[in-house]
């Protein structure tokens, strides 16, 4: 009895693709929106089966909640300042300067991580973890400024503050509601 070979369908395996999907889906964000972006979509860009792109991401939010963490670790990893800088008010203003640059060059990527649809109790862990360390990060530098512990009520409002100043100037600027002069970069 001799076995027939299977088609060469049934064998095919894409290695690595998660992360070809998230890649995608990041590409897919910027250019039609979080409205559009389906793991159906992302699949075939990637030219595979809805199906396999399933066996990654159970459902859409799943994919969704992976791309806003991925954003956050970004964040988290631009607000990181150089070990030698030892003056806390430096490294908040150039933390708050990251932030902001990383908001104007992913405005999509950005409105995804902050926007309603991951607004609810069943984030994934993943997202969870991801959006504290990098709030996180900017504890440890208010604690720094504060010369307080990172865990006091005091540098958790501080942080809290910077936080949404930093965010309420990077939504204004990427919702064109404030224009920068001409010639004005990052």
């Amino acid at each position: 009895m001799s076995k027939t070979p299977q088609r060469a369908r049934d064998t095919y395996h894409v290695g690595n693709l998660a992360p070809q999907l998230l890649d995608a889906a990041r590409q897919m964000l910027e250019e039609v929106g979080p409205t559009k972006l389906s793991l159906r979509a992302v699949s075939e860009r990637v030219g595979v089966s809805a199906t396999a792109a399933y066996h990654h991401y159970a459902n859409r939010a799943e994919l969704v909640g992976q791309l806003a963490a991925q954003g956050f670790r970004e964040l988290a990893k631009v607000m990181r300042s150089e070990p030698e800088q030892l003056d806390g008010r430096l490294k908040l203003r150039d933390a708050s300067l990251a932030y902001f640059s990383f908001a104007r060059r992913n405005p999509a990527l950005y409105q995804l991580m902050f926007g309603p649809e991951l607004a609810s109790s069943e984030m994934p862990l993943d997202y969870i973890e991801a959006r504290d360390a990098a709030f996180g990060q900017l504890k440890q530098i208010m604690a720094e400024v504060l010369g307080q512990d990172s865990d006091s009520s005091e540098v958790r409002r501080a942080a809290l503050a910077a936080w949404s100043y930093t965010h309420g100037l990077a939504s204004l600027v990427i919702h064109g509601v404030l224009q920068f002069p001409a010639g004005t970069t990052d």
